[in-house]
This record gives structure tokens, sequence and C-alpha cells, in this order.
């Protein structure tokens, strides 16, 4: 679905390229799926649309602290005011609790971060000083193995020069400064901050590998895959004599350090982990497959048959897909069974994975698809939505980053009886169930699962009781006030503040 042919990636630059030049990527977009894939709003890229009006947006530097934050033997430095290092004590209370049978590692940690402060007299003059003191202060509390430094908007905009402070700092200490460039206003597309982290990881943690570890897997495994989804996995690699390395997130420095020599790079999101398995590949000659997504019993057989084709596991993957679907198979019969005769449609609101799996189980299932929402939408998920529209037809497509009012208005004029959302993409009133797409990823608990095999039938059960208990949705909505004005909900045309405009790479920061 686009004409775009992605550059090779240059890990001497200091930061990645933004998913709007990259790949064409846009954040605004509304109609039907058949609109998207037969042309409608797509020429031979993606047409580049704007907000006129921003109820909210993300931030490249949440996204970023909230993934590297769990690197166990690191510390994080958020430079800029002490406001942008909020979201670090949320992170440490979700994954500081988790009980020690649950855990994959075998020491504990504790996470690490702290900011450089900077006031407004640093914007004038200057924030090198406290940044030099703030790495000073992580070697002396913490000891870590490598020091991410993570730049905000304050930093970017009085232009220090994080890099050549790297530069002329690291002779002097033990542990690998990683500065990221994660500055909120770089990107339109909040997930780019998934590919500056990845180049930074890439460029200056990953070494050269020595040799080929053919029963090591590197999982690329952001926060929606959690950590009772991971416990899963090993359990089936340990039947087959394969070790998982799930990366970035709770990695160890020295796990990152020698991922380059795994045998392959294996997804669990492509809009998260494209850009390092590419980075992997293309400097390190580490191979790499971006589908699918192990989510349903298809694209898990497929997921673990690529894995076979790196590892030399075929006739151990076989009997162990063979095991999984005698136990699996039954079971999922028997909840197709808890759903028929039911009329029911759902909203979908997700990332890239999820948005293009959830429709196609929710039809098996007898569910009508009323509409499916995501973050950005970038031409190979259009590749991905186009097999969808094939196989279970036509639904209301919505690209929005964050924008809780064109959602709020969907889920007005639609009235889906559920509506899955993720977590970071906010509550809306509804008079719908609410099914939770994930938890965050320390959830442990065997309920939470949603990958691999045995996910499907936890989805499906949580798909059942939600559609079974609307009271509180509904009792709520008759009982809240509309944060919104009726005028608003008259509209027919969800797009009344986006507005086409062409995109120009040069204006681009």
């Amino acid at each position: 679905m686009s004409n775009k042919k992605l550059k090779k990636i240059d890990l001497t630059q200091s930061t990645s390229p933004i998913r709007e030049d990259r790949l064409g990527t846009v954040k605004a977009f509304a109609g039907k799926v058949s609109d998207l894939v037969k042309g409608k709003h797509v020429g031979g890229d993606l047409a580049w649309r704007e907000n006129k009006f921003q109820q909210t947006a993300g931030c490249l530097l949440t996204q970023t602290i909230g993934r590297l934050v769990t690197i166990r033997d690191s510390s994080l430095i958020i430079h800029g005011p002490v406001g942008c290092s909020q979201g670090t004590n949320d992170y440490r209370e979700i994954y500081q609790g988790i009980p020690g049978k649950y855990k994959l590692w075998k020491k504990d940690f504790e996470l690490h971060a702290l900011s450089s402060n900077l006031t407004e007299g640093d914007i004038v003059f200057g924030g090198e000083k406290k940044l030099r003191l703030a790495i000073k202060e992580s070697i002396a509390r913490y000891n870590p193995k490598a020091i991410i430094i993570a730049c905000s908007c304050a930093s970017g905009v009085m232009g220090d020069d994080i890099d050549g402070i790297v530069a002329s700092i690291q002779p002097e200490v033990e542990p690998i400064l990683v500065p990221v460039h994660c500055e909120g206003f770089r990107s339109q597309i909040s997930q780019s901050a998934f590919d500056g982290s990845s180049h930074a990881i890439a460029r200056y943690i990953v070494q050269k590998p020595k040799k080929r570890q053919k029963d090591l897997v590197g999982v690329i495994a952001p926060m929606s895959v959690t950590l009772g989804d991971k416990i899963d996995l090993v359990r089936m690699f340990n039947k087959i004599g394969l070790r998982a390395r799930f990366i970035p997130d709770f990695a160890t420095v020295d796990e990152l350090k020698e991922i380059s020599e795994a045998a392959v790079i294996a997804p669990t999101c492509q809009s998260y982990g494209e850009y390092l398995q590419r980075a992997l590949y293309e400097n390190y000659d580490t191979p790499y497959f971006t589908d699918p997504a192990p989510l349903g019993i298809e694209n898990t057989k497929i997921w673990f048959r690529n894995i076979a084709k790196y590892t030399g596991k075929e006739k151990e993957v076989e009997q162990l897909i063979k095991e999984e679907l005698d136990f699996v198979t039954p079971k999922l019969e028997e909840l197709k069974k808890l759903f028929k005769g039911k009329e029911a449609s759902i909203y979908v609101s997700a990332g890239q994975a999820r948005a293009v799996f959830i429709p196609k189980f929710a039809t098996e299932l007898g569910i009508d698809v009323a509409a499916v929402n995501t973050l950005e939408l970038s031409p190979e998920i259009v590749d991905e939505f186009e097999e969808v529209y094939k196989e279970i037809g036509d639904f209301e497509i919505h690209a929005s980053d964050y924008q809780p009012f064109e959602q709020s208005h969907l889920l007005n004029r639609l009235k889906p009886d559920l509506y899955t959302g993720c977590i970071f993409m906010g509550l809306y009133k509804r008079e719908g169930s609410h099914v939770r797409n994930h938890s965050f990823l320390s959830d442990f608990s065997p309920q939470a699962n949603q990958f691999f095999f045995r996910g499907i039938l936890n989805y499906g059960h949580i798909l059942k009781r939600a559609l079974n208990n609307p009271s509180l949705n509904k009792t709520l909505h008759k009982k809240t006030p509309s944060p919104y004005k009726s005028w608003w909900y008259e509209q027919d045309d969800i797009e009344a503040y986006i507005k086409q405009k062409a995109y120009s790479k040069e204006k681009s920061i």
C-alpha cells in the first residue's frame, strides 16, 4: 500500500527518523475499512491529515521511560524539569510487587530513576552542568551497568548537545551512557518513541555477535505482553529446548549486549519491534521475521513454525502444536457454544496487533464488528486490514492519537454491546460493557494471558463475562453526565476537526 522504500538503519546517526518520514504513518483517519483498502483516502501513500483541534496527545518521553526504566541493572535519567519524570514512580509501584514464584529473573531488583531537575534558569544558560551532576549521582547511588538519558522537550528546546556531553563524559565513567532522543515534539506519531529507544539500544548497548546461539530466541515484548504470557511461552520453550530472551523490557544490560547472537528475533507487535529487528539484522546479521503476532491459534502456529526454521526445531515444534491443540480445541468449541444465539457488536480500540486479530476472533464467536480504532495507521497495517476485510466484510475504522471526543462520538452513534479498549486510550461514557485488551506486563495472573494458544481461551471468557454483565456500565451511563455538549453528538462527520494537509518532510523536526 506504500511506495516507500525503507532505507537502511544507520546507527552512526544520533537517533531514528520519525515515523511520518520513515514509514508514512498517519495519525488521523475515519471511514470504512473498504474505503481504506480500495483507496478512497489512499494514494500511493496514506494521506497525511492534520487535527485542527486536539484534546490531548501522546508523548514520546512518556512512551520511552515506561519501557527503558525496566532494564534491570540500569538507571534512568530524565533530562528535563522534575514534572517530566512523574511517571517513573507509577511504574515503580506497578512492577515491584510481583510474587517471587512468578518472576522470570533470579534476583530481586529495583527500578532506578532520577531527574536532572531543569529550571527556568537552566533553560536560559543550559543544562550540561546538571546532567553531569545527575550522572555522577546515579553512579554513586545505584552503581548501574548503563545509564539511560531520556531527553525532554525542555532539553531539546534549549539545544543541549546531549550526544556531545555523553561523548565527553563516557571516558570518565564505567557505566554505558545511552542518550535517547525522545523529545515530545519530535514526532506527531507518539510511537516514534519505540524507534528512538530501539536505535539507542542497538547503537550503544548491543555488541557484535561472537557466535550464533541456536537455542536463543529474542522476543520483542512490549507492555501488552503480560508476565503471565511470558511464563506461558517459557513453559512451551522449555518443552522444545529453546530459551526466550524478552527485550527490551526487563532485560539486563548483558542480555541486551548479546541479543545480536540470537538465532532469530520474533515479534509480538510489529509496531513496537520492527525497528529494533531491522537494526539488529542490518547491522549484526541477526535473523528476524515481522509477521504474524502470536494471537490466536492460526497465527501462533505460523509464529512457532517460523522460529523452527531458524532453530532447527521443526519436529519439536510440530509436536508442541499438537499437544497445545489437543488441550485448546475442545475448550474452544465449548466456548463457542456459549455465544450461540447471542446478538452482539463490539468496538475494538487497540494497538495494531490486536486491531487486526480481535475482529476475526469476534466474528468467529458470532459477534459483529462495529468499528476498530487504533492510534495510527501505517501502510503495513492497511495490508493486514485488507485480509481482515476479505475474511469478515466491512466495518468502520478510525485512527486517532488519543482524541477521546472522537471515540465518544463513535460510541454514542454505534452503541456497541462491547467495548474492548487499551488502557492507554482512555475510558469513555458508554452503555456497552468494557473488555480490557490487556493488563500491564507485570500482571502474572493466568487469566491475563491473551497471547499464544491458550490466550485465546482467556480472551473468549473475558468477552463472555462482559457480555453477560452489562449492568455496571448501563448504570454509570444513566447516572453520569455527558462530557460533551449534545451538538457534538449530532455532527454527522466525526472528522469535523480534521483537514487533509500535504505533509512536508522539510518542515518535520
